[in-house]
């Protein structure tokens, strides 16, 4: 019997991954791009997800039992859909790489600087090997029991930032033209593509009646959030925030300790451990399913012991720390992520524009007009 998720749990999944690579490095780097107006920047990627989201929801309309596979193998052929899930397989690889890099370097700096990769290998790996293996469904109930952990921590940061500070003192948003904007929306889209996992995993999301609005008020929410950080942390760094690698804790930095509570690190370091264990999970999940498509069968212990091989030799001898794997990122790879960014939404467009045959069942046809 297939897994199935639902909306809820899929509206979770879309907030985590929302958080996943843009609670530590990311700020810097949007302002190492483009200064102050980094802030549009994250505007126009996250309006730019937005847009994908609401594709690939209208796509699960048309086909409700289908995954981004079934569609492009009907259409496009086998070996396409094959291809296609090989670039895929390795995009949500990098992904992992790039938060176990990210991690790695968040204990470094907030928790133990002498924590070594090993270690982290050994604390990550079995435990997202762990979620995975217990499948989608069990995956999808953790996180979203989880999610309002993170949530309610997250929330706490940003109350314990400096937040009585004016907005003028952040500096003009469009201190960059337009042209460097567009530049840094390029190089900076591995850290964006939150929603891909929708595409892949849409044939095992319920169908619920006001799909779309219930996933959109998680997202929204959370962007909303997530606009507050980069507002504080650019106020607050306006000249050195290229320097601060750790945007969650450095944030907080001015109010560690209050009262007689001692360190209160440890709020922004459980909001940030549970989302990379949670996310971490969601990629393992998609990487299991773009495995069996890839190969055309299906056994978890292969897929396990051949993606953890994978991953343990990509982050200890390739990209054995952050500076490796970010600049690799943003030399190479950011081509591949825009190959993504084009050929997936342009397929769909032109599959709602010229295929006008209805793919859903009777059943489902009163309850997708309203998804």
């Amino acid at each position: 019997m297939k897994e199935q998720i639902t909306v809820r749990q899929t509206a979770c999944f879309c907030a985590i991954s929302l958080l996943a690579l843009k609670l530590i490095a990311l700020p810097s780097l949007l302002f190492e791009k483009s200064s102050s107006s980094g802030l549009v920047v994250a505007i126009v990627m996250f309006v730019a997800d937005f847009l994908m989201l609401f594709l690939f929801l209208k796509i699960k309309q048309k086909y409700p039992d289908c995954s981004l596979y079934e569609i492009i193998e009907k259409f496009l052929g086998k070996i396409t859909a094959k291809i296609l899930y090989l670039f895929i397989f390795t995009f949500f690889t990098f992904k992992l790489c790039m938060l176990i890099n990210e991690g790695l370097s968040y204990m470094q700096d907030v928790v133990d600087e002498d924590c070594s990769l090993v270690v982290f290998l050994l604390t990550y790996l079995p435990v997202i090997t762990a979620l995975c293996y217990g499948g989608l469904k069990s995956c999808a109930r953790t996180c979203e029991f989880g999610f309002v952990f993170i949530l309610i921590g997250f929330i706490i940061c940003l109350f314990l930032s400096e937040v009585s500070l004016g907005f003028g003192e952040i500096g003009s948003l469009f201190v960059e033209d337009a042209n460097n904007i567009i530049n840094a929306c390029f190089d900076l889209n591995f850290w964006f593509s939150d929603f891909l996992f929708v595409a892949i995993l849409a044939d095992k999301i319920k169908i619920e009646k006001n799909m779309k609005r219930k996933i959109f008020s998680y997202v929204i929410f959370i962007t909303f959030l997530l606009m507050i950080l980069y507002f504080v942390y650019f106020r607050l760094f306006r000249v050195t925030a290229f320097l601060h690698k750790t945007a969650i804790a450095d944030v907080t930095e001015y109010n560690r300790n209050i009262g007689n509570s001692g360190n209160i690190d440890i709020v922004s370091i459980l909001v940030y451990l549970f989302v990379i264990y949670f996310q971490g999970s969601l990629y393992m999940n998609c990487l299991k399913i773009c495995y069996n498509k890839i190969f055309g069968y299906n056994n978890i212990y292969h897929f396990l012991i051949a993606t953890n091989g994978v991953l343990i030799f990509l982050t200890y001898f390739v990209f054995y720390n952050i500076q490796k794997i970010t600049g690799f990122v943003l030399l190479y790879f950011k081509y591949f992520g825009v190959l993504l960014w084009i050929i997936i939404p342009f397929i769909y467009i032109l599959l709602l524009i010229f295929d006008k045959e209805k793919k859903y069942d009777k059943k489902y046809k009163k309850i997708s007009k309203k998804i």
